[in-house]
């Protein structure tokens, strides 16, 4: 089609110069802007769509209306050859298109027009926008026949009147094609509204961003010194006599069991005489007997109090800050928080029934944890709950240098400390699929790792003349989860009660693992990167300084994702060290949750102002990783919990846990099934941090990052 404009009868001057106002006419034409272009469209040739001489134009003043247009199908002729001149931002060919299909509907009567501009100057040229991709050719490239057939350029049309979206209801869309010399223009057609749905503007793009703003939730605990709670009486005849909990010099005597049990009811305290009661003798005393509650009735009190425990310092640090207010959370407990002292062990048989009593009823525990925190209340959370240690009997699995088994009449055990994580994110997402929970275990054991309390010596420590003396067991084979990790056996006293003195192998067998909801093992790897862009990593107390996931190729081999971006430092007896990143750049965190104060970095510092050592009681601290390129080095720097002062700050950023029998779960916290805490247990506190992570070259797909934080501070707002 072509379109031609109705003349206007009021021009103030004639054309008696014909070929000077042709030419003027061209050359302003060259320079219009696309919108003016089309107001113009017949009358870019040098003659085609101009008046005759003798016509006399009407212009009205210098004003930009919009004039009657008259749409005339008619076959469109071959152009004269036409005047040399490039329209910007557009390239000229001298081929002329195809015609477009017919239409099946008549066309509409009336075609929208921009605004023509009806002054009879040269118009200045604009500067060359950039070429819009996919739309115009590119600049200064002409397309010839020989390449590919000339496409049509698409102009969008100008924002719709109300009249012109009415008018369009049930018509064929506006579409309009004109030729410019030997370059064809096509309008794009206008989207045709429903008369029943309103037009929906376009939704805004999604903002990608390569950062996450993570919360770390460190519960602040002593788990390397725990309180015994085991509950032993003094059984002489029918005569029971149990220590004075309000003062340990002084005993309370009863005289039957009958008695007994009605006061320990009445003060709800776990009674000793139980069907399952272990019997022994005062190792001070062999003359006196005494009774132990059962180990499986102790193992399940002790560990619903950590479970109640753990519960409480959630919610409680939930209240202070909520998770929604990071992109995902992670909340950590140090070493052994699962564990009851080794000492409350009276033989090897209660040792070994407790391993997978301690395995099954801590991964149940850190299940339920999670399930109490759905995602969409709390955001995205990740748990490290600390770890729990066991020992299970392996009498085959280790032989000396010489191929025997090195363990001569006695049992060698081998260890089990694991930490279960669990997390509240999807796991039926066909795009990213997720283990229900995993298992890390540590690898090395320390000579702290089992033994009783101070002021019993480490593991392979043996006193000479009033000096401990450090005496290296027998060297065994290789363990295959480790070749490179030397093994030998640890001689260590476990229970001075119970007289149980055991030997370990150094290096432990288990392996990381993955499972599903229903307890199924999916994958002898740990998977990492259950969070998008965001892979950690975990090193167990003596692994990250041996046997790390920064180095250790064996470790790092059980991990889904190498290049992470948090390292969890879980221990009881180890520091930070910037050796342990000298080759890492990808780490940008060490969060470490310790569970002995004396190896804390929040400890301890040096007031330069009195000249001494301050003593806090901190048990965790984070890291801030910095790579220095230039002279090839790499430092640590501590971090600033929320709320706090300092990392040494012991009053502000921290949350105290409520052990009491009188805590109360806040109103919207999900509370069923949560146990209260029976015993005695040390203080526990809470600090966060949050950080700031780049996940640039992680991210796969930093829409799904931007979609998290958008649906986490809906959350945070609501």
């Amino acid at each position: 089609m072509k379109i031609n404009f109705e003349p206007r009868r009021n021009l103030p001057f004639h054309t008696d110069q014909p070929s000077q106002l042709r030419r003027a006419l061209l050359m302003g034409c060259a320079y219009l802007p696309a919108t003016s272009l089309l107001a113009v469209l017949g009358g870019c040739t040098e003659d085609a769509g101009l008046a005759p001489d003798d016509t006399t134009i009407a212009a009205s003043p210098a004003t930009f209306d919009t004039p009657s247009e008259t749409v005339v199908e008619t076959e469109v002729p071959i152009s004269a050859p036409s005047l040399s001149v490039p329209l910007p931002p557009y390239a000229t060919t001298d081929v002329l298109p195809s015609l477009p299909a017919p239409p099946t509907e008549p066309p509409p009567t009336t075609v929208p027009v921009t605004h023509i501009p009806e002054r009879s100057e040269i118009i200045a040229p604009p500067a060359e926008p950039a070429p819009d991709k996919g739309v115009f050719p590119e600049a200064g490239k002409s397309q010839s026949a020989s390449s590919e057939p000339v496409k049509p350029l698409v102009v969008q049309s100008a924002p719709p009147t109300a009249a012109t979206a009415v008018a369009s209801i049930g018509v064929v869309p506006l579409t309009t094609q004109a030729v410019v010399g030997n370059t064809a223009l096509t309008k794009a057609p206008m989207p045709s509204p429903s008369p029943s749905e309103p037009v929906k503007p376009p939704a805004p793009p999604a903002i990608k961003r390569t950062r996450m703003n993570v919360g770390i939730y460190n519960l602040e605990y002593n788990s390397f010194t725990q309180i015994s709670t085991r509950s032993k009486v003094t059984l002489m005849g029918t005569v029971v006599t149990i220590d004075n909990s309000k003062d340990p010099k002084k005993t309370i005597t009863f005289e039957s069991a009958d008695t007994y049990l009605k006061y320990a009811s009445d003060n709800k305290i776990p009674p000793a005489i139980t069907p399952d009661s272990a019997r022994t003798t005062d190792p001070k005393d062999k003359t006196k007997p005494l009774v132990y509650e059962g180990i499986e009735t102790y193992l399940k009190r002790a560990l619903d109090n950590r479970f109640a425990l753990f519960y409480r310092a959630m919610v409680t640090a939930f209240k202070k800050h909520r998770p929604t207010e990071f992109d995902v959370s992670f909340f950590t407990a140090p070493e052994f928080f699962w564990n009851v002292p080794w000492g409350d062990f009276l033989n090897e048989v209660e040792l070994v029934k407790s391993g997978d009593l301690y395995l099954d009823i801590v991964t149940r525990n850190a299940r339920t944890l999670i399930s109490k925190f759905p995602e969409d209340k709390y955001g995205r959370i990740v748990l490290l709950p600390g770890t729990v240690a066991t020992l299970a009997q392996e009498p085959n699995a280790f032989l000396a240098s010489n191929g025997k088994y090195a363990g001569g009449t006695g049992t060698i055990y081998g260890a089990r400390n694991h930490l279960v994580c669990t997390h509240n994110l999807p796991l039926n997402d066909p795009r990213y699929p997720r283990p229900a929970y995993m298992i890390w275990p540590k690898r090395l054991v320390s000579t702290i790792d089992y033994k009783d309390g101070p002021p019993t010596p480490n593991c392979n420590d043996v006193i000479i003349d009033g000096k401990v003396v450090t005496v290296r067991g027998e060297s065994l084979k290789a363990n295959p989860s480790n070749p490179n990790a030397y093994n030998y056996i640890e001689k260590c006293v476990l229970s001075v009660n119970g007289g149980v003195n055991i030997s370990i192998a150094s290096v432990s067998s288990s392996l990381a693992k993955s499972f599903d909801s229903q307890g199924k093992l999916i994958s002898n790897k740990f998977q990492n990167n259950i969070i998008e862009g965001l892979p950690f990593g975990i090193d167990i107390c003596l692994d990250y300084m041996s046997a790390n996931v920064q180095s250790d190729k064996y470790r790092i081999a059980q991990l889904d994702q190498r290049n992470f971006k948090l390292d969890f430092v879980i221990s009881a007896g180890t520091y930070l060290s910037n050796a342990n990143y000298a080759n890492t750049p990808y780490i940008q965190y060490a969060i470490h949750n310790e569970g002995i104060l004396s190896s804390s970095e929040s400890h301890r510092y040096w007031d330069y102002k009195t000249g001494k050592e301050v003593k806090r009681d901190l048990y965790s601290s984070i890291w801030g990783i910095e790579y220095y390129k230039q002279n090839n080095d790499v430092s640590g720097e501590l971090l600033t919990p929320l709320d706090a002062r300092s990392t040494y700050d012991d009053i502000k950023g921290v949350i105290t846990v409520d052990r009491s029998a009188s805590f109360i779960a806040p109103a919207d916290a999900d509370s069923q099934g949560i146990p209260n805490i029976l015993d005695a247990m040390n203080p526990a506190n809470v600090r966060i941090w949050s950080l700031d992570v780049d996940v640039s070259d992680t991210m796969k797909n930093a829409d799904a990052v931007a979609a998290a934080n958008t649906k986490s501070a809906v959350q945070f707002i609501k």
